[in-house]
């Protein structure tokens, strides 16, 4: 009786080890495939978002460039503090969750556009983010925001393209400014 418990013991182990052995062989694969595949993709990409809201052009201005409010209606970004200005231009550090970057307004044409680009290089991605206010009629404004950014690891290039595509944070914006001025 003994031997048979221990002769079944031993199988049990030994197929347990196999399962353990195939997950994470097959992580491994997985994680292989989607570093070949991003490494296909190209680096840098274009993304571009509109959303037309009820409310006049400087209105939407005021909003888009309060940075400090921006954890009050864009629920991704956790904290933002503002840093002293580089050559005269306004400069702040977004967090979102544990991640942050710094933004520098490199072009601020009151209330028709501002251009923001990340100015530090530590983070898996740069870009720029361009927003263009236009007055549609009737107290509307079309908001366009193009973001031209580079995600330079393969894996997080691919994780993205594949999981919610390059505009699911500017998506995510439209929505909350829609929510925000109607």
């Amino acid at each position: 009786m003994k031997g048979v418990v221990v002769g079944w013991l031993s199988t049990v182990m030994r197929m347990i080890t196999y399962i353990i052995i195939s997950i994470v062989g097959l992580l491994i694969l997985l994680a292989g495939v989607v570093g070949i595949y991003g490494s296909m993709l190209p680096a840098t990409h274009t993304a571009s978002v509109s959303v037309v809201v009820n409310a006049p052009r400087e209105r939407v201005w005021e909003l888009v460039n309060a940075a400090e409010q921006f954890p009050e209606w864009l629920e991704d970004i956790t904290k933002v503090e503002i840093l002293p200005e580089q050559d005269g231009k306004r400069v702040f550090r977004q967090h979102m969750g544990r991640n942050s970057f710094v933004l520098r307004e490199t072009i601020s044409e009151a209330p028709s556009r501002v251009v923001r680009t990340i100015v530090d290089d530590n983070g898996p991605f740069t870009g720029t983010w361009d927003h263009v206010f236009e007055d549609v009629g009737n107290g509307q404004t079309k908001l366009t925001v193009t973001e031209e950014g580079t995600i330079k690891s393969a894996i997080p290039r691919a994780i993205m393209k594949l999981s919610c595509g390059y505009d699911y944070y500017l998506k995510r914006m439209a929505v909350a400014m829609k929510a925000k001025l109607g």
